[in-house]
């Protein structure tokens, strides 16, 4: 599941996010709290990579729009969430909304989050060496892709 950290941010806000006919901050604060729940049975890759990051998560809405949220994780938790920008993000996720719902509905959110990768609806990206290669790592492992698809109840 090569989600460049999917798990991390995007995996929390966006997969995790509640579906609904419009994505909002609320829907962000929510996946958190679901993650955040869930963190002590997450695989230790997952937790490993997650570290401590800053994360921006940049979603484009259907009305044109952009949702901005960021988050900041320490030991693998997610202990801060911002609306807005956040400052020196070390990892930046992009996604459509659609994407985000496709996959969310979806019964195998793995492979619909794999579809919407390859076809450029969700990006996520490390912007230092170290945090592009934990997203490269993340990306790659199937057992944090399954916890998080876990999360979904799927």
């Amino acid at each position: 599941m090569k989600m460049t950290i999917f798990i991390l941010a995007a995996a929390l806000a966006f997969a995790l996010s509640a579906p609904g006919s419009a994505i909002a901050f609320e829907d962000i604060q929510h996946a958190v709290e679901v993650y955040n729940l869930g963190a002590e049975n997450a695989p230790d890759i997952l937790k490993t990579l997650l570290g401590d990051e800053r994360v921006q998560i940049e979603i484009s809405k259907s009305d044109g729009s952009v949702l901005m949220a960021g988050l900041e994780t320490k030991d693998g938790i997610i202990v801060n969430t911002t609306e807005g920008e956040i400052e020196d993000p070390t990892i930046v996720v992009n996604s459509t909304e659609d994407a985000i719902t496709r996959v969310f509905k979806s019964d195998d959110p793995v492979a619909a989050f794999q579809e919407a990768n390859d076809l450029g609806e969700i990006s996520i990206e490390g912007t230092t060496w170290k945090a592009k290669a934990k997203v490269k790592a993340a990306l790659s492992s199937t057992a944090v892709l399954r916890f998080l698809a876990s999360l979904l109840g799927k």
